[in-house]
């Protein structure tokens, strides 16, 4: 039987807005992206994105397929306020450390 590992809810625009980064990171050689311009300047980093990408997103066939392609047809639209992002970084550490079975602050796994 498959194990299968807690994975970290998104909202439709959370989910419909890292698509499009995703995208817009693999095809950064065709110019800065309409996600990618939303990152800079809301100054989140790559490094928090891909944290809430594997979290939430952990099977690497769905993250190539967001990568490759086809284009998004909506437009991205930055699915956060200040507050809230600041704290999914954090949500999603506390995920895959649950996946890893690392115990959280509160004693649990």
């Amino acid at each position: 039987m498959l194990k299968t590992h807690p994975r970290m809810k998104l909202s439709h625009e959370e989910e419909a807005y890292l698509r499009h980064w995703m995208f817009d990171e693999v095809h950064y050689q065709e110019g800065q992206g309409r996600a990618k311009q939303l990152q800079l300047r809301h100054g989140a980093t790559p490094a928090e994105l891909a944290v809430l990408i594997a979290a939430a997103l952990p099977d690497p066939a769905d993250q190539e397929a967001a990568a490759h392609g086809p284009s998004p047809t909506e437009p991205p639209l930055w699915p956060w306020s200040d507050d809230s992002y600041r704290m999914r970084p954090a949500e999603a550490r506390a995920v895959l450390g649950e996946r890893r079975g690392t115990p959280r602050a509160n004693g649990t796994t």
